[in-house]
């Protein structure tokens, strides 16, 4: 079995022994500057950024949001949508989120061992004193026979400074502190990226709760039409105007109208329960929300261009410091391949009086030097230096992927966007046409020149246009929320709300969401 093993030199402490560890410590220099194995750079992958994120150009719509390209973030996206009560609900999510606190006090942690790691460049000092009572034993001869004898008793005090450097001769320690260093950036832009999710998470939780009520109150007025719609018609039955069949069949319409309605009161709820988890509160407090009306739009969209896009998403930071983190790593799984240095120096008293402890004769000290060099252990160095390699250029692949990721989330959205401005335009001019049929169908009861059923039933084809027209408003909302989250918007420099939206300080070009993005 291999055994691990350690050439170790120490020296006693003594004026000529402090002129050799002097002598050792230029002889490590020497070796540093003769040059040693060194690991990666922590370089970032050259990508080339498309001009565009869509390959195609898709025809926009006339009602289509704008976008407005620029370099920078917007910091606070969400103020687009005009609505007070969604940006008082971010604002509290940002100051009492579990999950958001939780990445912040991860952040601070990081940033407490990035201070422990930078201690390792200076001399550890440190202070020992203590007072003991004891009873020394004396040895005597008798008759070639030896034996022990109780001493007096005696006091013993003593005090010294201990003073402890390791010269940082191969970069071990500043290898460390790179790694620390990155490791603060990583936790950084998770943080970041826990904000953008927040955002995005109370804004697609009070969206959803506005269609689901929208969407609940045109269920409750399909019903009663359906309602009324058979109670006509069982009294036409009644008089020998309808057959049963046609009863029966509008009493199955009215019984899935109804059903409806109860699924989207729970989606009201659950949209509720989650936004008060999002600020921090139990599922039981009640939070008013605003309705879809309540809610404008944006009709300009900050959208960043793709060659700027990996310096403000988060996910992109954070892969970009996971580089240097694993460069580091390696660093130092290279420089464990090389001796240590260590400097020692004690000084202190020890007395058997408390007059005598402040004498000069009771002074004692100590000087050394020492260096602990692998010899062989087994091979284990090199292969934690060759993992630490893999590592490095695993995390280097992990960027280009998330890299790539981030131009097809974006372009995805962009696509999104299109199409739901599309959709939501033709049930625009459903819902308008269903509303012109119920007018003259109305106009026409009144004039006595069709029934009521028929009414009826132009006001429920109505109501169900009106839902397809909400369901596209909202998904205009959440595609629009997407965007913002595929770009990485919506993250504090500061920790805190921005006052004011970040747009780009250059002039910006508009295009409508149709162009070729």
């Amino acid at each position: 079995m291999a055994q691990e093993n350690m050439a170790t030199w120490q020296w006693p402490g003594t004026r000529r022994c402090g002129r050799k560890a002097l002598h050792l410590l230029g002889t490590g220099l020497l070796m540093a500057l003769a040059g040693c194995a060194v690991g990666p750079h922590g370089q970032v992958p050259k990508m080339v950024s498309p001009a565009t994120y869509n390959a195609h150009r898709v025809d926009a719509s006339p009602g289509a949001q704008k976008i407005q390209w620029t370099a920078q973030q917007a910091q606070s996206w969400w103020l687009l949508f005009h609505s007070q009560a969604l940006n008082s609900y971010i604002h509290k999510a940002m100051r009492a989120n579990p999950d958001l606190q939780a990445a912040q006090a991860a952040l601070a942690r990081q940033q407490s061992l990035l201070v422990a790691s930078q201690g390792g460049l200076y001399p550890q000092v440190s202070a020992n004193a203590g007072i003991s009572r004891e009873r020394a034993l004396r040895t005597g001869a008798d008759g070639g026979q030896s034996y022990r004898i109780p001493g007096n008793l005696y006091s013993l005090f003593l005090g010294t400074l201990d003073i402890r450097y390791n010269p940082d001769v191969f970069g071990r320690q500043q290898d460390l502190i790179h790694a620390a260093r990155a490791r603060v950036a990583v936790t950084t832009a998770n943080l970041h990226q826990s904000e953008v999710f927040l955002a995005a998470a109370v804004s697609r939780a009070i969206i959803s709760a506005a269609a689901a009520r929208a969407q609940w109150h045109s269920a409750r007025q399909i019903a009663a039409a359906d309602a009324h719609l058979l109670k006509l018609l069982q009294q036409e039955y009644q008089l020998g105007y309808q057959n049963l069949q046609s009863v029966e069949q509008q009493a199955a319409m009215t019984a899935a109208a109804r059903a409806r309605i109860a699924p989207l009161e729970a989606e009201q709820a659950a949209a509720r329960h989650a936004l008060a988890a999002l600020i921090g509160q139990s599922p039981n407090t009640s939070l008013p929300l605003p309705t879809l009306k309540d809610l404008q739009l944006p009709a300009h969209l900050p959208t960043t261009i793709p060659s700027a896009l990996a310096e403000n998403r988060p996910d992109i930071q954070a892969a970009t410091a996971e580089i240097k983190v694993a460069a580091a790593q390696a660093d130092v799984a290279t420089a464990n391949l090389y001796p240590q240095f260590n400097i020692s120096a004690d000084i202190g008293k020890a007395a058997m009086t408390g007059a005598l402890f402040f004498n000069p004769v009771s002074t004692l000290w100590s000087l050394g030097a020492g260096l602990a060099a692998p010899i062989y252990q087994g091979g284990s160095l090199h292969a934690q230096r060759r993992a630490a390699l893999d590592q490095y250029q695993l995390v280097r692949d992990q960027y280009r992927a998330t890299v790539l990721d981030a131009f097809r989330q974006v372009a995805d959205a962009l696509r999104n966007l299109q199409s739901a401005d599309t959709a939501f335009v033709q049930q625009k001019r459903a819902q308008q046409a269903s509303a012109k049929a119920l007018q003259l169908a109305e106009a026409r009861y009144r004039d006595g020149a069709t029934d009521y059923a028929t009414v009826l039933n132009a006001e429920i084809a109505y109501q169900q246009d009106s839902i397809a027209a909400i369901n596209g408003r909202s998904q205009r909302y959440l595609d629009s929320v997407a965007l913002f989250v595929a770009l990485g918007d919506g993250w504090q420099s500061d920790h805190r709300d921005s006052k004011a939206l970040s747009t780009s300080s250059t002039t910006a070009v508009e295009h409508t969401v149709g162009a070729s993005a």
